[in-house]
């Protein structure tokens, strides 16, 4: 149905995640890959096509039947590389288990691979923290997300909150994981090009990238979420209801909205700062409105406190800036 809404659109990545992509067989994805294909759409020659994974559920047999499909980089949910750690989280896999992954994925002949690593964990400290780093430096990877843990409602981190909040590290010990995070993965080659984001040369995201410059995108499936037009979407959770919208021939879509001047501008200029290249305020303002006049004094007064860079055009993070994002975004919006 989305299908003459992405007339003369060029497609430059193909993302397949959330849950466990793999479960589904590779015959699968080649149905979809060739329907896509076959569609008239522009798909780029170089289109970066994404599959999620979990390290348990690779094999090197797998990886060789989805490189074969055209697949072209695997994000593996490692989360970190100390078995106590793991456990904790609830992961299934253990550290051996992800490195094994790794290189089964790097030898299925996929090598743009990307690994989620996760800090700031009750009772993790420095030390601990510098395993996981160190069993990344001989490993073939070109891409790291970093985040922190979050107590997210409806999970079992969030009904415990309260026990484990007080084993949470102290602040100079997170700020000192995240320094000596910079500083490892820079020396492996993996430059911090986003705030939470790592890639060797040539090797960003491309996928993530749009979502920060707010390039318009499709989500398929239960509760993905779309931006289009201006507007962002999700769709209907519930699988069967969503399956009823389709046989309908209706969107299933149970959530839209378009935020108007100069709300929309703040949002996407919040989100933009987060690439560590900046923002280039004219070509900004040339696609998306001039800045307010209150929005402007709010950067200068940022920038006056050390949070922002402001040299000609560019707008960016300062280090200090990067520590204190959450606060610079809720300034801006």
């Amino acid at each position: 149905m989305r299908l003459v809404q992405l007339q003369g659109k060029r497609i430059v990545s193909i993302y397949f995640g959330g849950g466990t992509p793999t479960k589904l067989a590779p015959q699968e994805y080649a149905l979809l890959l060739d329907a896509i294909r076959g569609s008239g759409i522009d798909v780029a020659q170089d289109c970066e096509i994404t599959l999620e994974a979990n390290p348990e559920d690779i094999s090197l047999s797998l990886m060789r039947e989805f490189q074969a499909l055209g697949i072209n980089r695997v994000s593996l949910g490692v989360q970190s590389l100390v078995d106590e750690e793991l456990i904790l989280l609830g992961r299934s896999h253990n550290a051996s288990r992800s490195l094994k992954a790794i290189h089964e994925v790097y030898d299925a002949g996929i090598v743009n691979i990307s690994i989620d690593l996760m800090f700031e964990l009750p009772s993790q400290n420095v030390a601990t923290w510098e395993k996981s780093l160190y069993a990344l430096s001989e490993l073939p990877i070109t891409h790291l997300s970093l985040y922190n843990l979050t107590f997210e409602p409806h999970t079992v981190f969030f009904k415990n909150k309260n026990q484990l909040i007080p084993q949470l590290p102290p602040d100079e010990e997170r700020l000192k994981m995240l320094q000596t995070a910079i500083a490892h993965l820079e020396s492996m080659g993996l430059k911090r090009y986003e705030i939470s984001a790592f890639a060797k040369k040539g090797m960003h995201s491309r996928h993530n990238t749009g979502y920060w410059t707010a390039r318009p995108f499709f989500g398929f499936g239960p509760s993905a979420f779309s931006y289009w037009d201006g507007a962002r979407f999700s769709n209907v959770a519930h699988f069967n209801k969503y399956l009823n919208f389709l046989d309908q021939n209706c969107f299933p879509v149970d959530f839209e909205e378009k935020l108007d001047y100069p709300h929309n501008l703040q949002e996407l200029l919040a989100v933009r700062l987060r690439l560590a290249e900046g923002v280039d305020l004219t070509a900004f303002t040339q696609a998306h409105g001039s800045l307010p006049k209150e929005l402007e004094q709010t950067l200068r007064s940022l920038a006056s406190k050390g949070y922002l860079s402001w040299e000609g055009d560019i707008l960016k993070l300062t280090a200090q800036g990067q520590l204190f994002y959450d606060t610079v975004a809720s300034e801006i919006i």
